[in-house]
């Protein structure tokens, strides 16, 4: 029988909370606070519309590419360099952003952006992940996207107030300060987490699940799915706001909206997911956010969108959080690198997925058909989740067979 150390025992509040402020940074200020800024950029400095989807894929290819060269340095260099380096460009970033420039300088900005939140997203995931499967508990990881939640409200408010008074260059100022404020307090909290943690343990959780490969490639198929469907929601399902009549100038409080409902749900669904399983309350997550696009295009008023918006904000982020939390256990040893992969496969589907479906609403000039298709991706989604549960009863079924068979009558 494993025995479960002290450390197993004692829930890891450092963990959970620096973790959160990482999220908050890599997510919420790295990639979120770019839109509600987006509309005072187009307004005071000029920026076209084409300008500003352009900056937006300059960040994704950065989160994209970041994701790729993390993945593969991440054991050399450590968790905690990485780390280090994420939040300096991170702020660095944001401070360059709040000073005119050309559109080349922007991109560039941008993109060092979205390479600094995939840094800072895997490094973090490094540190914690082994202290959540250590404590037997990989759904906390859920619990960090409420991190992303709370920026989105923050900078939602904020940063349009503060432009009242000093126009989108400060809006850029307020976002690196508080990325700077953040960033100390995200080190103080993992800083000595990633000094302390173990190699390997002797858990099952941490080498991992004999077998679990057909697992792993389910789940990173249907990560892939939601990516890109996900992606496509969030792109299209808040905009639709500013078509409806005295929406157009407060479009933005969708947003924010949005991210109230994250902070809940991400405490919430993790609590369900530890009694219901992970892979069961995944796939219902899924469910729920194909029916918010099906909502918002058979609901076709204020109210349908914002109860879609609802819906969408109550979801969406906390099944990032449950498939990696159950990739690093199927994983075990493997962790840093199948994680680092289904970052990629996100990354890729950030980049591919607006673009697919802008070009289906440009065609049919209508968001309806490309919110349908997202519906659909995670229906499908969902269905590939329940597989891979069934991959992982299988496989766990033949590993205790093997283990029977193989035992030694001097170990009974």
């Amino acid at each position: 029988m494993l025995k479960i150390s002290d450390r197993q025992m004692t829930f890891p509040v450092r963990a959970v909370c620096g973790g959160i402020v990482a999220m908050f940074l890599a997510f919420g200020v790295g990639r979120f606070a770019y839109s509600p800024l987006l509309p005072l950029m187009q307004e005071q400095a000029g920026l076209a519309v084409d300008m500003a989807g352009y900056l937006a894929s300059a960040m994704y290819f950065g989160y994209l590419f970041g994701s790729v060269a993390v993945t593969k340095t991440l054991a050399k260099v450590g968790a905690l360099p990485t780390l280090c380096f994420g939040l300096t460009v991170l702020v660095l970033g944001s401070w360059a952003m709040s000073f005119g420039g050309s559109f080349e300088a922007w991109a560039l900005v941008m993109f060092g952006i979205g390479f600094s939140s995939a840094a800072t997203f895997l490094a973090t995931l490094s540190i914690v992940l082994g202290v959540f499967l250590e404590y037997g508990a990989g759904w906390l990881t859920a619990i960090l996207y409420s991190g992303i939640g709370l920026a989105i409200v923050v900078i939602g408010f904020a940063v349009p107030e503060i432009a009242v008074a000093s126009g989108w260059q400060g809006g850029w100022g307020f976002v690196a300060l508080t990325a700077a404020v953040a960033g100390i307090v995200c080190l103080l909290l993992l800083a000595p987490i990633s000094r302390s943690v173990r190699g390997p343990a002797s858990t099952r959780a941490l080498t991992g699940i004999y077998g679990a490969e057909r697992a792993i490639i389910l789940l990173l198929v249907a990560y892939a799915l939601y990516g890109f469907a996900n992606t496509i929601g969030s792109t299209f399902l808040v905009s639709m706001l500013a078509q409806f009549s005295g929406l157009q100038d407060r479009a933005y409080m969708g947003w924010v909206l949005v991210g109230m409902m994250v902070i809940p749900s991400c405490i919430i669904w993790p609590l369900v997911a530890a009694r219901a399983g992970e892979i069961r309350t995944t796939s219902f997550l899924l469910v729920l956010l194909a029916l918010a696009n099906i909502v918002v295009v058979t609901w076709q008023n204020r109210v349908g969108v914002l109860v879609a918006v609802g819906i969408f904000g109550s979801s969406f982020l906390a099944i990032p959080g449950l498939v990696l939390g159950m990739l690093g256990k199927l994983a075990g040893n493997r962790k840093d690198q199948v994680t680092g992969i289904a970052t990629i496969i996100f990354g890729a589907s950030m980049v591919i997925g607006p673009s697919v479906g802008g070009y289906i609403a440009k065609l049919t000039d209508s968001f309806d058909w490309s919110l349908m298709m997202a519906g659909g991706l995670l229906l499908l989604s969902s269905f590939i989740m329940i597989l891979a549960e069934q991959a992982n009863r299988s496989e766990a079924v033949q590993f205790c067979v093997l283990d029977e068979k193989t035992e030694s009558p001097l170990s009974r």
